[in-house]
């Protein structure tokens, strides 16, 4: 007789065999707290000081945020700025930059500053601490003008270029009790007792000399001698600084990554039939930034006002219904059409005909026998540029 097992204990194993694949452990949520702003910059420019940074766009966890603060905190001399710093806040666009800028105090006072994120009740960790020391305003730079040329836009401008500013020397911090300061070229860090002394450096000890080469083996080769690169060249921290917007942005970064020892400036990467507008600024110290006020602001559009080449190989041969022309078709990607210019005697050119770009040939067929003709040839792009003429070409038919 087979006896039956009972339902519970079926149910049982089904459950357990069910339970038995691996899900891993319980992942934690996600934390919203937003990382602290990138891009963190204090500035003077002008009489004005300007506090910049870039709101983050997701958490620390890479959870978008919908909506961010960036916290500024600023103050002078060396207090704490989380006890008795000022605090400006700024709604930002996750991901986009935020500005906004203070009077200056008087010249010669330390300014520090900091920043912090805020998303959703949560604050992020404050940005390093920069500093400044205000200095009198520069003078801005006057009188820019803009033109166009085959490069590009040039920029040109007067003013003094200010002298370089040194960076502002903080006080250090003091010396730890019972630590003396490391003496010139000691390797040890190991603190001291008061009233210790640094172990005097003991006396290299003399090059070994070489080992004797094995009888009748290969000479050991020379090392290579080590040519050091030449170091680049200081960094230029003062002259001139050309920032560009486009006509409905913002001046955000100069053009240039040093500033400018010259008052004049091309412009290659400005695009084509876009209105563009300039300031200079003049540039006392990039590290912190000590800019002038912005100059007049000038605004251009740039356009193609470089002509094509002139056609070449341009002849003229007799023929029953006229003379005709031939000429080496032109090479310019943006050609537009060619045009036939024909003077007789002393007579001016005369313009004839305006061509198709894909004709390399032209028959005159009002020519009258037995005058002489003067013929010239230009090219035309697709912004009306005109070229120079050809090398004439005289010619009668007969």
């Amino acid at each position: 007789m087979t006896t039956r097992p009972p339902l519970l204990l079926i149910g049982t194993l089904v459950l357990g065999l069910a339970a038995c694949g691996h899900r891993g452990d319980p992942l934690p949520p996600l934390r919203r707290t937003p990382p602290a702003p990138l891009d963190f910059h204090l500035a003077q420019r002008g009489s004005q000081l300007e506090l910049r940074a870039t709101a983050p766009a997701a958490s620390v966890d890479g959870v978008p945020l919908p909506a961010v603060s960036i916290e500024f905190v600023h103050g002078e001399g060396r207090r704490d700025l989380d006890k008795t710093g000022a605090r400006v806040l700024v709604k930002a666009v996750p991901g986009a930059a935020v500005t906004t800028t203070l009077p200056a105090p008087a010249a010669g006072t330390l300014v520090r500053a900091t920043a912090r994120s805020l998303a959703g009740g949560r604050r992020s960790t404050r940005t390093l601490t920069l500093a400044l020391v205000t200095q009198p305003p520069l003078e801005p730079p006057r009188e820019l003008q803009a033109r166009l040329t085959d490069e590009g836009i040039a920029l040109a401008w007067l003013g003094l270029r200010p002298k370089e500013i040194p960076p502002p020397l903080l006080p250090t911090a003091p010396a730890l009790p019972g630590r003396l300061p490391p003496t010139p070229g000691s390797t040890s860090a190991t603190p001291g007792a008061p009233g210790a002394t640094p172990a005097a450096n003991p006396p290299a000890a003399p090059p070994p000399s070489p080992a004797p080469a094995a009888s009748g083996g290969p000479p050991k080769p020379e090392e290579p001698t080590k040519v050091e690169a030449p170091a680049p060249p200081p960094r230029r921290r003062s002259g001139f600084s050309v920032y560009r917007r486009a006509a409905n942005g913002k001046y955000v970064e100069p053009l240039e990554g040093e500033p400018l020892d010259r008052r004049t400036f091309t412009d290659p990467q400005a695009p084509l039939g876009v209105q563009v507008c300039y300031v200079v600024r003049a540039v006392g110290s990039t590290e912190p930034l000590i800019e002038s006020a912005a100059s007049n602001e000038v605004c251009a559009e740039r356009r193609d006002i470089t002509p094509p080449a002139a056609p070449t190989g341009l002849a003229v041969l007799p023929r029953p219904g006229g003379l005709e022309l031939l000429w080496s078709p032109s090479p310019e990607e943006d050609l537009a059409g060619y045009r036939v210019y024909r003077a007789s005697g002393r007579g001016e050119p005369e313009r004839l005909a305006e061509l198709l770009p894909a004709q390399a040939s032209f028959l005159d067929e009002n020519a009258k026998k037995g005058v002489s003709y003067r013929y010239t040839l230009t090219a035309f792009d697709k912004a009306g540029n005109e070229s120079g003429r050809s090398d004439p070409v005289e010619a009668t038919l007969p």
